[in-house]
Order: structure tokens, then C-alpha cells, then sequence
């Protein structure tokens, strides 16, 4: 019972010195004499690989023949011998693939310096171009930094542990950034929480003035009063930041006119008659309930002068930068 099996060999893809070296162990680990050798390959090479062989072998047959003859006939034609200089040229432009690790870069470098008859000189030039052909320069300049005594195979050793190590780091700052993101969206998360319970009333309540929500009025005079402030500048103060129904200087006692209700600043006054609109809100609010007390109040002329440089200063706040 022989040992292994013999597959036909493929004209198209395959190599022939790769199947001849395969054969050969076939023989010697089933011990098949030397007469014996040419019938078992025409046996077992396939029907494409034998028309060729005729075709090579004409006028002769085949079997006429002996086996290292026809083994150099079918090599000569399948795989002839390439120039030296243009195999070591194509040796020298081989680099490191983007997507291409250390184990496989080797194994091509190999695989072009097969024809390249380098001889002695064969694992100093794999070195030399392996080291340059890098494509980490963090790794380059690592080798870089080793003595000129150092072989091939240290230098593919030593590289292919650099390049586990930058893999490693890249995976582990990878997940410390997935992580870091999760963290600033949990916090953004409980932020907005926290917003939303609490400590956010007051600007809540300030943008749904500033959206012109209607509050609840208990008289149709008040509702008249507050949109008649609310589509115009305060008429107690003068701002443009809140309506007459939210100022405070509406119980202020006017030093031009001395009405209470609003500030010299914005006084109607006119060849001693005040414009009634204020003085009108002033008696509503007095039918409603409203009642005055210490809060009204009359200011001077050095105290207004604050007030409007106060509101000059609000005014201020609203600013946005472009």
C-alpha cells in the first residue's frame, strides 16, 4: 500500500519544480526505483499535463524517454530561467502592504529572492530589504537602532513582536475611547436630568415670557393692559427685555409727572397732560384689588439717573457676539 497521494498536475496555476519536489518524496517514501519513476508520473500527471509532454517529446514519445530528461523539458518550458537582474529588481520595489502583516511580507520576500541568485549573500539582502521595506517607521527606526550583526531572522523576530505590541496598544486605546465617549454621554444624560428637575425654573419661566405665553389675567381690563404693554417697549421702564406686567419701577412714583406707574424716562407728559394709559392701568389695578404700599415710592432725579444706567446694563446682558 503506497504512502500519500498524487494529484494531477494543473498546466494553468501550477508550479512545476513545486510538483516535481513533491513527487520525489512520493518515490523516496514508497521506494520506487529508478526505472520506475517515468511511467509513475505519466501515470499519475493528467491528461493536459501529458498532451503537453507529447507535444515537447515530439517525435520521440514520452516514454521513450528517461525521467530527469523529461523533467527538465517540461521546467524549461513551464518555468524558464528568469533574469537574474530583473528578479533582484523586483526584489528591491517589494514593500509592506497597507493591509498586509509581518508573517506574509516574509513569506513574499522569499518567494522573489528564489530567482534571484543571491547565494551566500541570501539572508543579508532579505534583511536589508525586509528592514526597509517596512511600512511602521516606529519599527524601522527600532531596527535602526540594533547592531550590524544582527540577522535576518532576529530582525523579523524582533519586528514581529513590536508589531504584536502596536496592536495591543491600539486595541487597548481604542476601548479607553469607547469608554471615555459612554462616560461624557452619561454625564451629558444626567446634566440634562438635573435640569429638568430642578434649578431650571426661573429660565424655564423666562423663556416662556420671552415667547410671549399669556399668563392668566382675572379681568378683561387686566388682559387689555398687559397686551397693550406686551406688543411695545415696557411703558414703566422703557426695556425691551420684559412687558409693563413684570416691572418692577411700575410702583414707582414718576419725578416729571408724579404719577405712579412709571419713570421719568418714558413720561408722556405734554403741556401738563399725561397720557392716560398708564394712569388708567394704575386706577384698573386699584378696581382689581391691587393695594400700594411702602413699595410706592417717588424717585429723584440722582436716583433715576441709577435706574437707567441699570437698564442700559441689562440691555447689555442680552447681548449676544456674532
Amino acid at each position: 500500500m503506497s504512502i500519500g497521494r498524487l494529484s494531477e498536475f494543473d498546466v494553468q496555476t501550477g508550479q512545476w519544480s513545486s510538483y516535481i519536489d513533491r513527487l520525489d518524496m512520493y518515490f523516496k517514501v514508497n521506494k520506487i526505483t529508478d526505472d520506475l519513476k517515468l511511467p509513475t508520473m505519466i501515470a499519475t500527471m493528467g491528461d493536459e499535463a501529458y498532451e503537453l509532454l507529447v507535444n515537447l517529446a515530439s517525435p520521440n514519445k514520452p516514454s521513450d524517454l528517461v525521467y530527469q530528461v523529461v523533467v527538465d523539458m517540461m521546467r524549461n518550458h513551464l518555468q524558464p530561467t528568469p533574469s537574474s537582474l530583473a528578479e533582484r529588481f523586483r526584489f528591491r520595489q517589494k514593500r509592506q502592504g497597507a493591509e498586509e502583516d509581518i508573517a506574509a511580507y516574509v513569506a513574499e520576500l522569499k518567494k522573489l529572492a528564489r530567482n534571484c541568485k543571491f547565494a551566500a549573500n541570501l539572508n543579508e539582502n532579505l534583511r536589508d530589504q525586509f528592514v526597509c521595506g517596512l511600512k511602521s517607521d516606529v519599527i524601522r527606526q527600532r531596527l535602526f537602532g540594533e547592531d550590524d550583526s544582527v540577522t535576518f531572522v532576529e530582525a523579523v523576530n524582533l519586528a514581529t513582536s513590536l508589531e504584536a505590541a502596536e496592536r495591543d496598544a491600539a486595541v487597548v486605546e481604542s476601548a479607553a475611547s469607547t469608554n471615555e465617549t459612554g462616560s461624557n454621554k452619561t454625564s451629558a444624560v444626567h446634566t440634562l436630568m438635573q435640569s429638568r428637575r430642578g434649578g431650571g425654573g426661573g429660565r424655564l419661566r423666562g423663556r416662556r415670557r420671552s415667547a410671549g405665553m399669556r399668563p392668566t389675567f382675572t379681568t378683561a381690563s387686566a388682559a387689555t393692559t398687559y397686551e397693550r404693554g406686551s406688543r411695545a417697549n415696557c411703558a414703566a421702564c422703557g426695556a425691551t427685555n420684559h412687558v409693563y406686567a413684570d416691572c418692577r419701577f411700575r410702583d414707582y412714583r414718576c419725578s416729571l409727572c408724579k404719577h405712579i406707574g412709571h419713570l421719568r424716562r418714558v413720561c408722556s407728559w405734554d403741556d401738563g397732560k399725561l397720557s392716560r394709559g398708564v394712569v388708567t392701568d394704575r386706577r384698573e389695578r386699584q378696581k382689581e384689588g391691587f393695594h400700594y404700599n411702602d413699595a410706592d415710592r417717588e424717585t429723584s432725579d440722582e436716583e433715576e439717573e441709577n435706574i437707567v444706567e441699570n437698564l442700559n446694563l441689562m440691555g447689555l446682558d442680552s447681548y449676544k457676539a456674532i
